[in-house]
């Protein structure tokens, strides 16, 4: 029987449907979002063209109300609502820390996340208090990782992930003399997950100040923290264009956008170039097709590729490779595998180069890389017709091998992988699998890129 033609209402109904499921959810009537904005209002906050919304794919974040136009400052955050170490210094807290640094000094984000705990611990008493119940209550970043979603992780991040976990512990036992001894009040409340969730708040959402430089601090990190109310609701996006800091004219934390935004649009700031995994450690997230992601790849595992080359030749190419300065930037991105891994490769895979042969084909001040970009741009070309040489097809196929070698060195398949993540609970095990899956896509991307008639920089 054949299907029931659908005419132009239906179409004109599912087209509504996908708009509304892709709209912003505005945030204007929640409690805490409200208390908070009035805070910063009674603080000498003069608003701005932002409000507080849930997106589809990135969940809460900051949406334009009106048009926002390139160059303009959509936030300023006065100074007197800014908890930075200045802000500790000047409290009871501060005072107790002052006669401690006789015995010992702690590190900006131990005295920062202390101050956040005794604010919590006063209620509604705290002038802080709008905007620490306005903070999450628990973070996807890997020290609240199980040991199950830590083994979850990419082999690259488990050991760092590990450390994250071991750095937390060491900060937490550091402080608790201090505050079984100087802080009464806090004694009792004073446990490691309460611990945590005041660690993780700076780790995530603080910004950079001018460095407070003082002599009752630790010197092992700067002290520049700061946490800056209304702007950490500002999601990350790699390609976002704004500037941000504190302006000691206007007495504000500001940013200034470089780009224009429609109203509704939700409007981003960039954390910094970090691929997804300092994302994954520092923020607790992963950004699908970073373009600024990319992944290691090992000499040795170009050598392993290329079993046949002897001893002596190794070390002869792997000088050659030094002094041309092309064993950096050895990765594979969502551009392929990068041109100083093909460098390398054609290096080991050729018969005819060596440190006497280079300088008379190419006699610049860097020979080696001159032979790279060409040779590797001819066998690279979108409709490859040259017929390609015996080293050339082995330097192709040895950049298969390492890709392919990769994806096998998972324990897992990225079909049973996407399995997992249609099924999991946990937002943990969610981040911890979604970024393995990111990683997978890049090295099948990057090999898709090896074996199609296409050229390497076309995506």
């Amino acid at each position: 029987m054949a299907s029931k033609k659908r005419g132009r209402t239906w179409r004109k109904r599912k087209k509504r449907t996908r708009e509304r499921d892709s709209r912003p959810v505005c945030q204007g009537k929640d409690k805490e979002l409200i208390n908070l904005q009035q805070f910063m209002k009674a603080n000498d906050f003069t608003g701005c063209p932002l409000k507080p919304a849930i997106f589809p794919g990135t969940g809460r974040g900051v949406m334009a109300v009106r048009s926002i136009k390139a160059g303009e400052v959509i936030i300023a955050v006065p100074r007197k609502i800014l908890i930075s170490c200045r802000t500790v210094l000047s409290s009871r807290l501060g005072i107790e820390l002052k006669k401690w640094s006789i015995t010992s000094r702690f590190t900006c984000a131990q005295v920062l996340s202390l101050f956040l705990l005794l604010e919590k611990n006063k209620g509604a008493a705290s002038f802080w208090h709008p905007y620490i119940r306005s903070l999450p209550n628990t973070f996807t970043t890997p020290v609240y990782f199980t040991e199950t979603e830590l083994n979850a992780l990419s082999p690259s991040l488990q050991d760092k992930a590990r450390d994250l976990k071991k750095e937390l512990l060491h900060a937490y036992n550091d402080l608790e003399p201090f505050v079984a001894s100087s802080l009464p009040e806090l004694d009792s409340k004073f446990t490691f997950d309460a611990f945590r969730w005041a660690w993780s708040v700076l780790k995530t959402r603080t910004l950079y100040q001018e460095d407070c430089k003082s002599p009752y601090l630790s010197k092992k990190e700067p002290q520049t923290s700061t946490l800056v109310p209304m702007l950490d609701l500002i999601n990350h996006s790699p390609s976002a264009k704004a500037r941000f800091g504190y302006n000691v004219n206007t007495s504000c934390y500001e940013v200034r956008v470089l780009e224009p935004y429609r109203k509704y649009d939700q409007v981003f700031i960039s954390y910094g170039f970090e691929e997804n995994t300092e994302l994954m450690l520092k923020f607790g997230f992963y950004v699908p097709r970073n373009p600024k992601d990319f992944i290691k790849i090992n000499l040795s595992e170009l050598f392993e590729c290329l079993p046949q080359i002897s001893d002596d030749e190794r070390k002869n190419k792997v000088d050659l490779l030094f002094d041309s300065g092309l064993l950096s930037n050895q990765t594979c991105t969502w551009n392929g595998i990068s041109w100083q891994v093909m460098s390398v490769l054609q290096v080991l895979a050729s018969n005819d180069i060596d440190k006497n042969s280079v300088p008379s084909m190419f006699p610049k001040s860097n020979p080696l890389l001159e032979l790279c970009q060409f040779q590797i741009a001819r066998y690279m070309m979108p409709f490859r017709n040259a017929a390609l040489s015996t080293e050339e097809v082995r330097a192709l196929q040895a950049a298969r091998t390492v890709l392919e070698r990769r994806l096998k060195s998972y324990e897992t398949t990225i079909e049973e992988d996407e399995l997992l993540l249609s099924e999991v609970q946990s937002p943990c095990m969610e981040m911890a699998v979604g970024s393995r899956v990111e990683e997978k896509r890049m090295l099948l991307h990057a090999l898709k890129l090896l074996t199609q008639d296409k050229p390497i920089n076309s995506y």
